[in-house]
């Protein structure tokens, strides 16, 4: 199963070529997912283009499982953060999904190399 990230979301709503990539996973049936951060993400980032997330981030929480950060989650994305060298926010998404036992779908080149990572 799927944890789409932030990078993943917005190259499918810009209809970018690493967007069509993962267009069969967001218009098909299987289960995604999402980790809660990512809302944050995505909506800073419209915000900053001055458009309004809001319609994006409803197809969001309807097609994907939200994902909240719980305690045991954050503490793995301190270890994972040392680790790898993540950003705090991309330690939490890694941890999100290593917890669950998801595969994280993202363009994002701080994910490059990791297991469990399905570079689009």
């Amino acid at each position: 199963m799927k944890l789409l990230d932030s990078f993943a979301w917005i190259e499918y709503f810009t209809g970018s070529e690493r967007g069509t990539k993962i267009k069969d996973h967001i218009e098909g049936t299987e289960p995604l997912y999402t980790s809660s951060i990512c809302l944050t993400e995505i909506k800073a980032r419209y915000q900053r283009d001055k458009k309004d997330p809001t319609t994006r981030l409803e197809f969001i929480i309807e097609r994907s499982f939200i994902l909240n950060l719980d305690t045991e989650t954050a503490l793995l994305a301190a270890d994972i953060k040392q680790k790898y060298g993540l950003h705090t926010v991309d330690a939490i998404i890694y941890a999100t999904a290593q917890r669950r036992d998801l595969v994280v779908v993202t363009g994002d080149q701080h994910f490059k190399g990791l297991p469990g990572v399905e570079m689009i």
